[in-house]
């Protein structure tokens, strides 16, 4: 279904000559999104106030703002930006004579006006797992349940492409288009692991679900973290005010919903529902083995590292073929060693050699069915460190860039007062799996577990479906 207001935007854009996209962060990504249909592409530019370097945005290059002074009458402008930003970029805008200009959140209202026309479809939920990201998460175990329990939902998946695969009785829709907003403007319920974009908007009769994507005592994360934006924070702000459920793992991420998201409502304390996958009985192993031609007398090794703003030095990189002989000493098995790389690193790994030493299953949907399957996790800064503390088996933690990656986020704890084994470079570690004590480990990481108030027990899939079925019954 195509948008009225969005073919109407469309034909005044075609009156100027140019439209500036003014913003090059999530707003204006997500704003190009939207229009990527209903505009002519030949006429489109995106500036920002200061640029320090080249860079792209969607494949658009970023400019400078004042580079079209001189087209300011033959030219458009959309401030894409948070509205904090917006008012001193409008002032910016007419110091250089610019008048014809709106701004992102004048686009927004005027879509759901169109939106809202249709009403609330009182059995759809729409699933969103990193924006598009694949059918994963803790929304993956809600859906499988829900699925189960009631044939009668309209079950909605967020996907990046139109033929992305989905289990029967869920159908999709493309991340950030007009369909999607649509989707989510007539749903009953959302239920997503991260913040919506600054293009949702909520209205009565609808309820947020909010399972987050990370647990455990880590990385300070919302308004406790160190180095974030205020843009981002008034999307954390603005999420926190849509929301009526939060999922939480344990008690001490109850503790930071209230505190670092400055949410106010419903905390269900029932564990992760990704997490119920290590109480019950799975084929992870046996798909892994059949998927990846690897035998079942062979560890499993999953490296997992996260998420870094900075460039990693060429000696801080993992050496595969050293820390594997460690393992099989240690172990006395043969091993395999799997590669998930953080989603935003995806592209920047493409041409890397080291992953031909491994098996790179960073595309793989669901990281909670490798680390069930898996036998060993080496990551650094993840949280996945505290759901495989479920688990009971090794984490070690591959930290040569620590002073670097505190400086830009920050932890709850030091890592001294993490279970894990910490390794400071190659040598380290492949020395610390060599003498690595299984039943110390244990010991430690139990009593760590409940310090801070796993409530995961294997049955958070079905107490999140108890409450959303009580909710479409109300």
């Amino acid at each position: 279904m195509k948008s009225s207001y969005l073919k109407s935007l469309s034909d005044e854009m075609r009156q100027y000559r140019l439209v500036v996209i003014y913003g090059a962060g999530g707003v204006a990504e997500n704003l190009l999104i939207l229009l990527e249909s209903y505009i002519d592409k030949n006429r489109i530019v995106v500036a920002v106030s200061n640029i320090k370097e080249e860079r792209q945005l969607a494949g658009y290059p970023v400019k400078r703002i004042d580079d079209f002074a001189e087209m300011r009458d033959q030219a458009l402008v959309i401030l894409a930006v948070m509205p904090r930003l917006a008012m001193e970029m409008e002032t910016h805008l007419r110091r250089l004579g610019f008048q014809n200009y709106m701004t992102a959140e004048d686009i927004s209202k005027q879509l759901y006006e169109e939106i809202w026309q249709a009403k609330i479809s009182k059995n759809k939920i729409v699933f969103s797992s990193w924006s598009g990201g694949g059918f994963g998460g803790n929304g993956k175990y809600i859906a499988l349940d829900l699925l189960r329990r009631c044939r009668g939902l309209d079950l909605v998946w967020v996907v990046k492409r139109e033929d992305e695969k989905l289990p029967d009785g869920i159908r999709g829709v493309v991340y950030g288009t007009y369909e999607h907003y649509r989707e989510l403007g007539t749903a009953h319920i959302w239920i997503d692991n991260e913040h919506k974009n600054f293009f949702t908007r909520k209205r009565e009769g609808q309820c947020y679900i909010q399972t987050w994507h990370g647990g455990g005592p880590l990385k300070k994360i919302e308004f406790d973290g160190e180095n974030l934006s205020g843009s981002y924070l008034d999307l954390c702000e603005m999420n926190s005010e849509m929301e009526d459920i939060m999922i939480s793992p344990s008690g001490f991420n109850s503790g930071l919903y209230r505190s670092a998201f400055h949410y106010h409502g419903e905390i269900m304390e029932c564990g992760y529902p990704r997490n119920d996958i290590f109480w019950q009985k799975n084929r992870c192993r046996e798909d892994m083995e059949r998927m990846f031609s690897f035998k079942s007398e062979e560890l499993m090794v999953l490296y997992a590292p996260t998420f870094r703003n900075f460039q990693r030095p060429e000696g801080d990189i993992l050496h595969f073929s050293r820390v594997r002989k460690a393992v099989e000493k240690r172990f006395e098995r043969n091993c395999r060693i799997f590669v998930r790389l953080h989603p935003s690193d995806i592209e920047a790994a493409k041409d890397t050699p080291w992953l031909t030493e491994c098996v790179d299953v960073t595309s793989y949907e669901d990281v909670q069915e490798l680390l069930a399957a898996a036998d060993v996790l080496i990551t650094d800064y993840s949280s996945v460190m505290w759901d495989f503390s479920l688990t009971g088996k090794p984490v070690f933690l591959f930290h040569p860039d620590l002073d670097l990656y505190e400086k830009e986020r920050g932890y709850y704890l030091s890592f001294q007062e993490m279970p894990y084994i910490e390794a400071f470079d190659n040598e380290d570690l492949c020395g610390k799996i060599e003498n690595f004590d299984q039943e110390r480990y244990m010991e430690q990481t139990r009593a760590f577990v409940r310090k801070y108030g796993s409530f995961d027990r294997g049955t958070a899939a079905k107490a999140v479906g108890d409450r959303i079925m009580s909710i479409l019954e109300e």
